[in-house]
C-alpha cells in the first residue's frame, strides 16, 4: 500500500471554528470565495497548493498540517502477496 496525502476539510472547519472566523473572513484572508472555503471544508473540492499554503499561514500551522495520509492499494507487483500471484 502507498499513502496519498488528502486535504483534511474537517480539520480546516475545526481550525476556523476555534479561531471564531467565518468562511467569508477566511476567504478574504486566503484570496478565494466563501463558497470555495465551504467546498474545502466539506471535502468536495481539493484546494490548490497555493491556497493550502495560505490556509496554513492563516492558522500558523506547519506545512502539510492540513493533509491526512490515506492508504491506497498499489498496483505494483512487489506489493501483491504470493497467494495472489498465479
Amino acid at each position: 500500500m502507498s499513502h496519498k496525502p488528502v486535504f483534511d476539510g474537517e480539520k480546516l472547519a475545526l481550525l476556523r471554528a476555534r479561531a471564531g472566523t467565518t468562511q467569508r473572513e477566511l476567504a478574504e484572508i486566503v484570496g478565494t470565495t466563501a463558497a470555495m472555503i465551504c467546498r474545502y471544508e466539506a471535502s468536495t473540492c481539493q484546494p490548490r497548493l497555493k491556497a493550502v499554503v495560505r490556509l496554513e499561514e492563516a492558522f500558523c500551522i506547519e506545512r502539510g498540517g492540513l493533509y491526512v495520509q490515506v492508504a491506497t492499494l498499489s498496483t505494483d507487483n512487489e506489493n501483491v502477496s504470493r497467494h495472489d500471484r498465479r
